[in-house]
C-alpha cells in the first residue's frame, strides 16, 4: 500500500521524465509476456504475434491515463490489423482493474501482469517510469518504438506506420 500511495504523491511519475517517442534501445527480442484479465483469463503476447501489438501501459488512478483512452479507443476501433492492450503497471493493479475496466469500458483488453514485474520495471517491457507509456512491437514481437505521455492520433499512427515498416503484417517465410 506504501507503494501506490508514494506513486499517487508523486503524481504520474518523477517530475523530469521526458515526454515523447522514442525507438528502442535494447538489442532486439520478440516480447515474450503472459498477462491476466481480471476474469482471470491469460493472454500470452507470442499469441498475438502476425500483426502488431500496441501496450498501453498505465495506471488506474493516473488522469492523464484515463484521457489517454480517448484517441487510443478511436486507433483501436480504425486499425484492426494492430492487437492492443492496456497493461496496468501500478501495485495491487489486479484489485483495481475489475472496477476500471466496468466504469471506462475501452475497446480493447485490459491485462495486468500478477508477478508484479510489470509495476517494479523487471518485466521484459522495461522500466516503466511515467504513465501512460505506448510501446509498439512488430509482428513478429520486437519493439519498434515507445512513446511517453498522452499521444495525439499522429503519434500512435507513426508508431503502427513503424511497426508495418519493419515486416509488422505479413509473415516473412
Amino acid at each position: 500500500r506504501l507503494g501506490l500511495l508514494a506513486l499517487m504523491a508523486g503524481g504520474c511519475g518523477p517530475t523530469n521524465a521526458a515526454v515523447g517517442t522514442s525507438r528502442p534501445r535494447a538489442e532486439p527480442r520478440a516480447l515474450e509476456m503472459a498477462f491476466r484479465t481480471p476474469a482471470g483469463e491469460w493472454i500470452h503476447a507470442g499469441d498475438l504475434r502476425g500483426r502488431p501489438l500496441l501496450i498501453f501501459a498505465f495506471a488506474t488512478f493516473d488522469g492523464v491515463s484515463q484521457a489517454a483512452l480517448r484517441p487510443l479507443g478511436r486507433f483501436a476501433r480504425r486499425f484492426d490489423d494492430v492487437a492492443v492492450l492496456g497493461v496496468a503497471s501500478q501495485p495491487d493493479a489486479r484489485m483495481l482493474l475489475d472496477p476500471y475496466e466496468h466504469a471506462l469500458t475501452p475497446p480493447f483488453p485490459l491485462v495486468y501482469d500478477p508477478e508484479g514485474d510489470v509495476h517494479q520495471g523487471t518485466s521484459a517491457l522495461g522500466a516503466i517510469e511515467t504513465v501512460p507509456t505506448f510501446i509498439m512491437f512488430d509482428a513478429f514481437g520486437v519493439e519498434v518504438g515507445r512513446h511517453v505521455g498522452f499521444p495525439n492520433t499522429h503519434t500512435l499512427d507513426r508508431l503502427r506506420e513503424d511497426a508495418i515498416d519493419r515486416g509488422g503484417i505479413e509473415d516473412p517465410d
